[in-house]
């Protein structure tokens, strides 16, 4: 992954993040928009033979997008680890049961 900041001012940045497709920038930018100090967050691939996407984020409080895209970050790392739980779980009951079948 390659991330360069592109433009940065109060309220607002845009990112470069290379590297990585659709499934990345969607989960950030979901986890992003449930943040409600975040006006407008998004990305888009330039071209579709680019390798890389730019994520914007533009904020209408006090907080930094640099601090949204933090906490984002780390609200989808967390709702990973409770799918990777309970996901297990599933597994083991199946397992358990040894019916792999409703």
């Amino acid at each position: 992954m390659r991330l360069k900041v592109l433009k940065r001012r109060e309220g607002h940045i845009e990112i470069a993040v290379g590297g990585e497709g659709h499934t990345l920038l969607n989960l950030l930018q979901s986890s992003l928009l449930r943040d409600e100090a975040v006006r407008m967050a998004g990305y888009a691939k330039p071209h579709p033979l680019m390798d890389y996407s730019i994520l914007f984020v533009e904020m209408k409080g006090d907080k930094t997008p640099e601090q949204a895209i933090i906490d984002a970050a780390e609200r989808a790392k967390g709702e990973l680890r409770e799918f990777l739980s309970a996901f297990k779980g599933e597994l083991e009951r199946i397992k358990g049961d040894g019916n792999n079948e409703n």
